[in-house]
């Protein structure tokens, strides 16, 4: 499963990697380069998603990294973007942290059901590498909805 997945990330990193300044040399092509890939899946699949079921028993996120250092922070937070109450707007669901160990280091975070179900609306997975926010991913949540695979 992961297999796949890794492979799909290693050659968009390659096609879209560029080469590095002489010097260390900071330009608007390297600040720019993308430090997490990200996708959404269903449990057990490899293929990207952008919508879930109220009744989906876990929610997955798959990542990797492209030009990491030992020791960055990974962290990740869900969040109900829109849910239709105003009070629950753009709240925090939970997050979780990991350390990457090598530039390529690759993982998955995981959120479950709460057991009166998943609200309706539209949710965002953000990832940070250390404090830096460096890809947000969303999708939505919807009753009797078949899994949508993304395009």
């Amino acid at each position: 499963m992961m297999r796949t997945f890794l492979c799909a990330i290693i050659a968009l990193a390659g096609a879209t990697a560029r080469a590095q300044p002489p010097d260390g040399e900071v330009t608007s092509e390297t600040a720019t380069k993308k430090l997490i890939h990200a996708i959404l899946v269903k449990e057990g699949d490899e293929k990207p998603i952008t919508k879930y079921s109220t009744d989906t028993v876990k929610l997955e996120a798959l990542w990797k990294g492209s030009g990491l250092k030992a020791g960055d922070k990974i962290r990740a937070v869900w969040i109900a973007e829109d849910l239709g109450i105003a009070e629950k707007n753009n709240s925090r669901i939970t997050e979780s942290v990991t350390t990457a160990y090598k530039p390529d280091d690759d993982g998955a975070f995981a959120l479950g059901r709460p057991k009166e179900g998943w609200p309706s609306g539209k949710y965002r997975l953000e990832i940070y590498v250390n404090s830096k926010l460096a890809e947000s991913v969303k999708f939505t949540i919807e009753p009797g909805v078949t899994i949508e695979v993304a395009h």
